[in-house]
């Protein structure tokens, strides 16, 4: 079985190496643009979009890219394109064509244009221009299939053998509940796992402290000043340091959560669909509760915990999770609780709220309904943090 993960790498370039890499990423930018106003002027018309073909045979050469590179942004537009076009067709009309204009944009490299020189890896920029060279600690094992230049970044993408995790010899399932107090609890009626999000959220709301300072002093700068220039540098390491904080304590996270199941022989895995999440119900929610879930980058964990759980033959399946944090488990009464401790007011019976939701998620999984008295939230509750952020915190943010 193939699988391809991303990794991504923090580069450290020269001047005259970042002079190429910005020249290549505002090219990239150029075609994008272009791009846009195409199937904008299209649209506009009602003409019949060229094809991926016919796109790359009108660009060749037309800007100063490796021709490879060209074709992967122009097949990376279309398939923005098909993507939204099918969203439409299934009833989605909120989706939204590509329509922004890039100064710059991440120019993506294939594969077998990719060169190493040392320890260097040589991005192409086309017949008669220098690569750029980054340099990279090591490349890790399997097959590059491409990489992405960003902004002091690169993400590799890297195909991989991963052993056939064989037949499934049993069937036992569990219920995952996603939050925001919670990154996840995980429960298969007997045993319980936590996963703290409170320090996540604390990340996040330090970063917001830290750019409100920064844009406040940035107000009283000119255009184009030195004093400018340093406050926007700074924005962008406090920006990119939280990402990659955020990064690490998600894998961290789902590696506990994939650990769980393997524990206890885990093989379906019944998620909440927070699709249900979107703008049809945020003016339910108070601005705060807006905050905290636009702040959490639940669909990133989703991924992660999917290509994981994947690796060990282990099911991810998403249901609705409508009313399982409020449904008693025990008796099946709607008790809406604003604590963590749920209380139900009609037989007095006591859990944690998420445990509730976590079984409720793996009853409803199992029988198609939350069915009353059938599970019961576990008495032990075992508690973990994903990676300590004390000191991330205070200096990434301070």
């Amino acid at each position: 079985m193939q699988e391809t993960t991303v990794f991504c790498y923090r580069v450290s370039l020269s001047s005259t190496e970042w002079a190429k890499a910005s020249d290549a990423r505002r090219a990239a930018g150029d075609l994008w643009t272009r791009l846009v106003k195409i199937h904008r002027f299209c649209r506009r018309r009602h003409w019949r979009w060229p094809t991926e073909a016919q796109l790359k045979a009108h660009f060749k050469r037309r800007f100063p890219l490796h021709s490879q590179t060209v074709q992967a942004l122009i097949e990376k537009f279309c398939a923005t394109i098909d993507g939204v076009r099918t969203k439409r067709k299934h009833g989605d009309k909120q989706a939204r064509y590509p329509w922004r204009f890039r100064r710059y944009f991440n120019p993506i490299f294939k594969g077998q244009a990719l060169k190493m020189a040392g320890p260097h890896l040589l991005l192409p920029r086309g017949r008669g221009r220098d690569p750029i060279r980054a340099h990279l600690p090591e490349l890790p094992d399997g097959q590059v299939v491409q990489a992405e230049l960003g902004f002091g970044e690169i993400y590799l993408t890297v195909a991989r053998e991963m052993p056939d995790p064989g037949p499934v010899s049993s069937s036992k399932a569990g219920g995952l509940d996603i939050g925001v107090i919670h990154l996840g609890m995980v429960s298969d009626g007997d045993e319980a796992l936590a996963v703290s999000g409170r320090g996540l959220r604390s990340v996040k709301q330090g970063r917001a402290k830290a750019q409100a300072k920064l844009r406040k002093k940035r107000r009283r700068t000119k255009p184009g000043s030195r004093r400018r220039k340093r406050l926007n540098r700074a924005r962008h390491r406090a920006s990119h340091k939280v990402e990659r904080v955020m990064r690490n304590a998600l894998h961290h996270a789902a590696n506990q959560i994939v650990a769980f199941c393997l524990a206890y022989g885990i093989t379906i895995l019944y998620a909440g669909d927070l699709g249900t999440l979107n703008y049809k119900t945020r003016h339910r929610r108070s601005r705060r509760t807006n905050q905290d879930i636009g702040a959490l980058e639940f669909g990133r964990f989703e991924q992660y915990l999917e290509y994981k759980l994947r690796r060990y033959g282990i099911q991810l399946v998403q249901i609705s999770e409508a009313y399982t944090s409020q449904t008693c488990p025990q008796c099946g009464h709607l008790t809406k609780m604003a604590g963590r401790t749920y209380r139900c007011r009609a037989c007095g019976y006591r859990a944690h709220r998420d445990g509730v939701g976590a079984v409720n998620i793996l009853n409803k999984g199992m029988h198609g309904e939350i069915r009353p008295g059938a599970l019961l939230v576990p008495p032990r509750i075992t508690y973990r943090r994903p990676v300590p952020l004390k000191g991330t915190l205070r200096r990434s943010c301070g």
